[in-house]
């Protein structure tokens, strides 16, 4: 039987700069802590979450995606995704009561647990309580204000177009699940935070990337080059395959 199409691909696709790209071919994906703001109708809250971001488009889709975060990107097989535990993230409507009754049920729940007695009974709602408290960090407002790395911003912006996925180390992990906004509000704190977890990485194979995108022709060679001087992770008949899979910015932006 013909497999049914999907409006969703079976790629995921992540994007970099130039720099970004070349690092995660040289030593895969690392770990870092990315700022979230959650608002709904009568609160909001705000904080950072440990993550890797991916998109979840068709590459006729990647034009505007790309304004954005980058001329530089790599794609991945979902069944990579899967074994690694990725997850599509769980849009909210600022104007429905959901999103707002989550936040305020969230933050009476913590109130709540000092006031549980006996011990045993404490540590297993606390357990539970950061269960759910996980929710929040696959959690974003379908609509909001985007701010870029370059101080511009974008009213209105409609995040639900991404169709972000996130791998997101578990809780038991040997970091912080979150950190408070106060303590990760200047770059500099950001990079201290992030070199904390510079161990935890997502790995993937050469056999995982179904494309490469670099910005323009003239960098093709230099993108070969560079799986040259990394060939431990990629052998010549990979460096081969990758060579026919490695598409440009313009040729999206032109062609596609």
């Amino acid at each position: 039987m013909a497999k049914k199409e999907s409006l969703y691909p079976d790629i995921l696709f992540h994007f970099t700069s130039k720099e970004g790209l070349m690092g995660i071919l040289k030593d895969t994906f690392s770990v870092s802590y990315a700022r979230e703001k959650i608002v709904g109708k009568n609160t909001s809250t705000e904080f950072a979450v440990p993550m890797v971001s991916f998109c979840d488009l068709k590459i006729s889709e990647l034009k505007n995606h790309m304004e954005k975060y980058g001329h530089y990107g790599i794609g991945l097989t979902k069944k990579w995704a899967n074994n690694h535990g990725l997850n599509p993230v769980f849009y909210t409507n600022k104007y429905s009561h959901f999103t707002s009754d989550f936040v305020q049920a969230v933050q009476e729940l913590h109130k709540q647990i000092d006031h549980i007695s006996g011990v045993d009974n404490q540590f297993h709602a606390e357990v539970n309580y950061m269960k759910i408290l996980n929710s929040y960090r696959y959690i974003k407002n379908y609509e909001g204000t985007l701010v870029r790395k370059n101080g511009v911003t974008t009213r209105n912006y409609r995040f639900a177009d991404e169709r972000e996925w996130r791998y997101i180390p578990p809780l038991n992990a040997s970091m912080f699940p979150f950190v408070s906004k106060d303590e990760i509000s200047s770059d500099d704190k950001k990079k201290q935070y992030n070199q904390n977890i510079s161990h935890i990485k997502l790995e993937f194979y050469p056999e995982d990337i179904k494309y490469l995108i670099i910005n323009s022709d003239d960098e093709i060679t230099e993108l070969i080059d560079h799986l040259e001087s990394v060939k431990g992770r990629f052998d010549e008949s990979t460096r081969r395959r990758l060579a026919s899979r490695i598409l440009t910015a313009e040729q999206i932006n032109n062609d596609v």
